[in-house]
């Protein structure tokens, strides 16, 4: 045991913990001036139902809600798919900078606090994948609101990145499922992602969640694209 600890003590000490950022020395993944650097969505300026920035709007809902069938009640980002945030969710997402989970979650709680807060929610999810499992994890247990992990993957899509939007909604269709149709039923489902682009993945499984019979859908990501 006292050599595992020396060890891990001369790691500390030969390989600092860093920002990912700013690559300043930091007691987390991120430092504090990093975090406060990055600018939440103003509600003020945003579409009542997808959370969409913009700069007027005058029923409340924006032309892609108009248009569109979305199958949840509310989204919300915590701020814009650019600058630091992108480096963040890259650096999480492909780099596996695990640590940076819990930072992560404070950005979706500070969200749920802004615009869920007292909703009801019964349980949060996510769409399946190793990196958001682990930050629905943790935001569950800062807000003590139990983590379902009902929705899985039966089928891969093709990466969403290079489709149009006609090519998102055919490529996710059918690909996930619930574990568990009836732990939905009545129950009202907070569910969370990295970032919203198009909305056609979580909105799909909006939609099955809807099926199933969801009281209320809504929806939380970390970074708005589009």
């Amino acid at each position: 045991m006292l050599k595992t600890n020396i060890t891990d003590f001369l790691k500390d000490v030969a390989i600092p913990q860093v920002c990912v950022i700013c690559g300043k020395i930091s007691a987390d993944s991120l430092c504090r001036e990093c975090i406060t650097a990055i600018k939440p969505i103003s509600s003020l300026e945003s579409c009542r139902r997808c959370g969409k920035p913009v700069t007027s709007i005058s029923s409340g809902r924006c032309s892609t809600c108009r248009q569109e069938n979305y199958y949840f009640n509310t989204h919300r980002s915590y701020t814009l798919y650019a600058g630091s945030m992108k480096r963040i969710i890259r650096e999480f997402k492909y780099g596996r900078v695990y640590g940076l989970k819990d930072i992560l979650a404070g950005f979706l709680s500070d969200v749920y606090d802004r615009y869920f807060y007292g909703r009801g929610i019964d349980y949060v999810d996510t769409v399946p994948g190793e990196h958001m499992d682990l930050v629905a994890g943790s935001f569950s247990r800062i807000k003590r609101i139990p983590f379902a992990a009902n929705i899985i993957r039966i089928k891969k899509p093709a990466r969403q990145s290079e489709l149009g939007l006609a090519g998102r909604k055919l490529n996710i269709l059918d690909c996930y499922k619930l574990r568990d149709c009836l732990a939905w039923r009545n129950k009202k489902i907070l569910l969370l992602d990295d970032v919203w682009t198009t909305g056609s993945t979580i909105n799909e499984i909006s939609r099955i969640a809807r099926r199933a019979g969801a009281a209320g859908i809504y929806l939380i990501t970390l970074a708005r694209g589009a």
